[in-house]
């Protein structure tokens, strides 16, 4: 189940922050796609929860309040929440479900994993060795990394308002994204240090090739 939401408010401070270094960054590259869709009023937010039987982490719906909705951010960009993008894999039936990991895991190393709730194996590559597929549960997926990873918000159950990322394509599973010293990110968290890395990059761009070497 998850907690109910406080009011936007109480992340108004870092979505201020956001929305400068935003418009820093479109000044420093023009070239880079820094558009975010127009911000979303209560009223949205109430009807998109009610329709994924969800309520949204207090720091992405301050976000898509405050900043906006869809576009602009890591990657290939956030997904709306009304997304058509065949890359946007969230599943409302799965949403209702709970998460169940506080950890990194893997449905590759699961005992019998295609038995196991959520999974589906394929057998199109090596029919004798299916490989399992989890579902996730509790999922919302908020942006496309590329080669079928993906990463989400975990909107149900355990790690509620974590981002977590989804390299089930790499038979890597499920990590959550944590920062230099291994704590997990919230989404305004894994945002605020996206726009980080993204302006290093403009302005100190040894930096941030030592940085992404460190932390490969």
């Amino acid at each position: 189940m998850a907690p109910e939401s406080p009011a936007p408010d109480g992340h108004r401070e870092g979505c201020a922050r956001i929305r400068e270094k935003l418009a820093r960054l479109r000044k420093l590259n023009p070239a880079q796609r820094c558009e975010l869709g127009r911000r979303l009023t209560e009223a949205d937010l109430t009807a998109i929860e009610r329709r994924l039987h969800i309520t949204l982490p207090a720091d992405y719906r301050a976000f898509l309040m405050q900043v906006g909705h869809g576009g602009a951010g890591p990657c290939y960009g956030l997904f709306t929440l009304e997304d058509d993008d065949e890359e946007n894999i969230t599943s409302v039936g799965q949403l209702r479900k709970p998460f169940r990991w506080t950890a990194a895991t893997n449905p590759i190393d699961w005992p019998n994993p295609c038995d196991q709730e959520d999974v589906w194996c394929s057998d199109d590559d090596d029919p004798e060795n299916p490989l399992p597929i989890l579902e996730v549960p509790g999922a919302l997926y908020i942006c496309n990394y590329g080669c079928a990873i993906r990463l989400f918000l975990v909107c149900n159950g355990q790690s509620y308002g974590e981002v977590w990322i989804d390299r089930q394509s790499e038979n890597r599973g499920l990590q959550p994204v944590c920062d230099a010293q291994g704590r997990k990110l919230t989404f305004l968290e894994w945002y605020e240090r996206w726009l980080d890395d993204a302006i290093l990059e403009v302005t100190e761009p040894r930096q941030a090739a030592w940085k992404r070497w460190r932390e490969a």
